[in-house]
């Protein structure tokens, strides 16, 4: 894709996009889609490093870790001492070579995963910075990098999660709620709870459950926001309600039956159930919507000066 300027004598100055004349406005809305699109793209790439292990491209100068380490680069300087390895994951970090991060040339807000010997990984980060003065085209940069960096490090925390998991497995299997009740038909039946269920199931011992009708759930904060249909009076309601289920013998759908995460966005408006894939593309998107939500308040703000100023004006000359 390339893009000019061009200003003939005797018309309005264009800018041409690919095949495509445009005025400022437009030329700034496909600047924005472009964006999006690249940290769509980046979150994508981020999507398979997750399911992929957190693999990256690989580096001819650094080995594989000799330890196994599953993040590892193998740096060959962390591997030196017999008695302390030192397991780092790759470098990232935002803003490299972009004019807002000052003298740290090789980006802000770095992060690594980290492991020493056989200690519990955790995430190295640093929040280093400048204070230079950002023109609007370098804000909107910072926006989009924020956004992609944003994902890079839900990924990070993921391949934590994943890996205290592993290590959780490893060493002892967390203590399960083991119950039964009897079906509707009689049969007894016996279960177990996962270790992060949270549910009261007394009312399924009651002999009228269908094993259908069986859940294992983890419930997430609620928040709550006023809204109405049409013009009726505005009520408070739940908003983006999550919560972690498990339905072992649901006939709706295979989806029900791994777990997953479903999220009531507005009241009784749920989503499909999601994997963890699906989970952070639906967070990105939300995060997406947050950003227009932030560049709608100054909007707000000056058209409600505007609004007054006008009515000011209006009186004014009313009054005389």
């Amino acid at each position: 894709m390339d893009a000019w300027l061009l200003d003939l004598s005797g018309s309005d100055p264009v800018i041409g996009l690919g095949e495509t004349d445009t005025d400022a406005t437009e030329a700034r809305a496909k600047a924005k889609e472009l964006r999006k699109f690249t940290d769509a793209l980046e979150t994508l790439a981020d999507t398979m490093d997750a399911s992929t292990g957190g693999e990256q491209p690989g580096n001819p100068d650094i080995a594989s870790c000799p330890d196994g380490v599953s993040f590892c680069t193998g740096d060959p300087t962390g591997h030196r001492n017999p008695d302390e390895h030192i397991h780092l994951g790759p470098f990232i970090a935002m803003g490299t070579r972009r004019p807002y991060a000052g003298r740290h040339r090789d980006g802000i807000m770095a992060f690594q995963l980290s492991q020493i010997n056989e200690e519990t990984p955790g995430l190295d980060f640093v929040a280093g910075g400048d204070w230079p003065t950002l023109t609007l085209e370098e804000v909107d940069e910072l926006i989009s990098d924020m956004s992609a960096h944003l994902g890079k490090l839900r990924t990070a925390r993921t391949q934590i999660a994943d890996l205290a998991s592993r290590r959780t497995s490893e060493t002892a299997a967390a203590p399960s709620r083991t119950w039964t009740y009897d079906d509707m038909d009689g049969t007894r039946h016996i279960v177990a709870c996962l270790s992060w269920c949270t549910t009261d199931h007394t009312d399924d011992m009651d002999g009228t459950r269908h094993p259908v009708d069986v859940h294992h759930e983890l419930h997430g904060a609620v928040a709550y926001a006023e809204y109405t249909e049409g013009y009726e009076d505005h009520k408070s309601w739940q908003m983006l309600y999550a919560h972690l289920a498990v339905s072992p013998d649901s006939t709706a759908s295979p989806a029900y039956r791994a777990p997953h995460v479903l999220v009531e966005v507005a009241a009784d408006m749920y989503t499909r159930p999601m994997d963890p894939n699906q989970l952070a593309e639906f967070i990105e998107t939300v995060a997406g919507q947050l950003e227009e939500l932030r560049t709608m308040h100054p909007r707000l703000t000056a058209a409600r000066a505007e609004w007054a100023a006008r009515a000011d004006t209006t009186a004014n000359a009313e009054a005389a």
